[in-house]
């Protein structure tokens, strides 16, 4: 199968130039496996084994051009499709979107696959679409780990299986049986979503430091999903960023600095907290506004989805709490640990092409969220 091919541009300036230029291109290599397939399945077809799976050639094909989908020094040349999950995703995914359709042992692109081949934004937006795969409850969890990784901050997949998980359980979702999801139920469906998300181009899987590019577990969204979820460098552009000093009480000398966009919420603090001091988002949280902490009920906005629901949730964007230059913000998290951090607005300024919410400095080491017991 030919690579996909484009027409020349006319214009002689350099990309990179224009910025349009710089989001066309990030949004054609994220759809690209997509492309290759749609428009493989419009010139004679995509080769089918007996099972109805992609012939062995393509699947060896897709692992040459994609190399981070299958370790081939490791384990050599893959054989069949269920080799690459990332190829099966989108194999199904196109299939389901009926862009692709099964004629005989061949795969052949419908008229509206081969119209979205040719417009590489409008295919993204359908793919963005669909990474719930049509299943209600996935949705629900793509949703709520969208919403986590526009946060900016790089995600592990525990990262995300705390927000998907109260959302569905905020969702009143239950099995047949009348229970609710349990953290391995959502954690499973995560990871269905990260599959078909990658294959989709619009999550992409970094290598943490020193690791290799097959491990990797850093997670974010790809430059092109950010363009197309309204996220890029323009999300902030003409607002405000308001700069926090958070001190951590429970450790003396643990300081950071954290930036976040006055149009976002007060949990996006919350994760620039998180990824400041390194713990795990897996407990509830508290903000009081009038810096007391425990204090006015009035005061306080809690994790959305927290059990008591009586508080005002902080799913609430911070430029609507008029906070003055100098305010300060108590803020508890693990109401069982308690680890207590004292924020204060540092100053207000404007956004430039940065993701927030960021960390911009730290200062000392925070102990372990949780911290070894000596054994006998």
């Amino acid at each position: 199968m030919p690579p996909p091919e484009h027409p020349p541009r006319e214009d002689p300036t350099p990309l990179g130039d224009r910025p349009g230029d710089v989001a066309a291109h990030h949004v054609e290599a994220a759809t690209a496996p997509a492309r290759w397939l749609l428009e493989a399945g419009s010139d004679g077809g995509v080769a089918l084994t007996a099972t109805y799976a992609l012939a062995r050639a393509v699947v060896r094909e897709a692992a040459d051009r994609w190399p981070g989908w299958w370790n081939a020094e490791l384990f050599g040349p893959p054989h069949r499709e269920a080799d690459l999950a990332v190829l099966e995703a989108l194999h199904d995914g196109l299939r389901r979107l009926k862009l692709v359709r099964r004629r005989a042992r061949k795969l052949h692109t419908t008229p509206r696959g081969r119209e979205l081949a040719d417009d590489a934004a409008a295919l993204l937006r359908v793919l963005i679409a669909d990474l719930g795969g049509g299943d209600p409850f996935t949705e629900a969890v793509a949703a709520a780990m969208t919403g986590r990784l526009a946060a900016g901050a790089p995600c592990e997949h525990d990262d995300l299986v705390a927000p998907a998980l109260r959302e569905v359980r905020s969702g009143g979702w239950r099995d047949p049986d009348g229970q609710a999801p349990t953290e391995r139920d959502v954690s499973w469906v995560v990871s269905e979503v990260l599959c078909r998300g990658e294959a989709y181009g619009v999550i992409e899987r970094r290598p943490d430091s020193g690791q290799s590019r097959f491990r990797r577990s850093q997670i974010v969204l790809t430059s092109a999903a950010k363009v197309a979820l309204g996220l890029d460098g323009d999300q902030f552009a003409g607002t405000a960023v308001l700069v926090f000093d958070a001190e951590l009480l429970n450790a003396r000398g643990v300081r950071a600095r954290l930036a976040v966009g006055a149009r976002q919420h007060l949990t996006a603090l919350h994760d620039a907290i998180q990824e400041a001091f390194g713990w795990y988002d897996d407990h509830l949280y508290s903000f009081w506004i009038d810096g007391e902490f425990w204090g006015d009920e009035n005061a306080e906005f809690a994790r959305p989805g927290t059990p008591d629901g009586a508080s005002q949730t902080a799913d609430v964007p911070l430029a609507e709490l008029d906070l003055a230059i100098g305010a300060k913000i108590a803020y508890v998290f693990d109401y069982g640990d308690e680890w207590r951090v004292r924020l204060v607005l540092r100053q207000q300024t404007d956004a430039d092409d940065r993701t927030y919410p960021r960390v911009l400095k730290r200062d000392g080491t925070p102990p372990p969220q949780y911290p070894e017991h000596d054994q006998d």
